[in-house]
């Protein structure tokens, strides 16, 4: 939690602009702070003959007037200038307008807090995004599966299923669910009427006619890559008298 004292806006969600403003009995004195979304180097657009005079370092937020300056209005229509803008309004207690150096310290220090907050803010909404992508989707990014062809991921299933009886015969329940994984993500990247996804349904399955059922869908694959649908419809009509057992 920032020390922030926002009177429109919300640290929760700050808009990464701001006007911070300052008391000196009954006037106000106010500055605005931009935090940038891109980085950037200033001495790369700076003279030559300026370039000592500049920071080597990235320009993250630009804060104008750097001091205070008077504004010409009372609080209430420094609100209405807020909202009617959508900025952030930071109340940054009171200074003295003649000690210059005393009000930009006060300033910058205000203005470092409210960028850091943005920036955070920022880190936290990717995070989210990045917490939202179905854990499927990463799996799917970093597997091995990824970069085969279709022949390849179709022996790939015939294998996985090589695995399942093997782990089914050894009574390896923890291995099964394992190996499912990795059937998931294949039925996600091979072409979804190639129905090796409807595997999954057999899997588990302790019918006699299961194992045929999964061969059956296993060589109807292959047909529809080679595009032999003589092979298809055969291994269809055999699906549907398997099915009906």
């Amino acid at each position: 939690m920032s020390n922030l004292e926002f009177k429109f806006g919300s640290e929760d969600n700050p808009k990464g602009h701001a006007i911070i403003y300052f008391e000196e009995f009954d006037e106000i004195f106010a500055s605005y702070v931009i935090n940038f979304p891109i980085k950037g180097e200033l001495s790369k657009y700076i003279p030559e003959m300026f370039k000592d005079q500049i920071p080597d370092e990235e320009m993250t937020k630009m804060v104008f007037p750097p001091i205070p300056e008077k504004f010409n209005g009372n609080l209430d229509s420094l609100i209405k200038i807020t909202q009617s803008r959508v900025d952030d309004l930071i109340y940054g207690g009171s200074i003295n307008s003649n000690d210059t150096t005393s009000a930009m310290s006060k300033l910058n220090a205000l203005a470092n807090e409210y960028s850091k907050l943005c920036t955070d803010n920022e880190f936290n909404e990717i995070k989210e995004l990045i917490d939202d992508i179905p854990s499927s989707e990463i799996e799917l990014e970093n597997s091995k599966f990824s970069e085969m062809n279709e022949s390849e991921l179709l022996a790939e299933v015939t294998k996985i299923f090589g695995k399942i009886k093997f782990s089914k015969d050894n009574n390896e329940i923890d291995e099964i669910s394992n190996i499912k994984k990795d059937l998931q993500i294949i039925s996600s990247i091979i072409p979804e009427n190639r129905k090796i996804k409807r595997l999954l349904d057999y899997v588990e399955l302790e019918s006699n006619n299961s194992e045929d059922i999964i061969s059956a869908y296993i060589s109807r694959a292959y047909g529809l890559m080679n595009e032999d649908y003589i092979m298809v419809k055969e291994q269809e009509d055999l699906i549907k008298k398997l099915e009906k057992w």
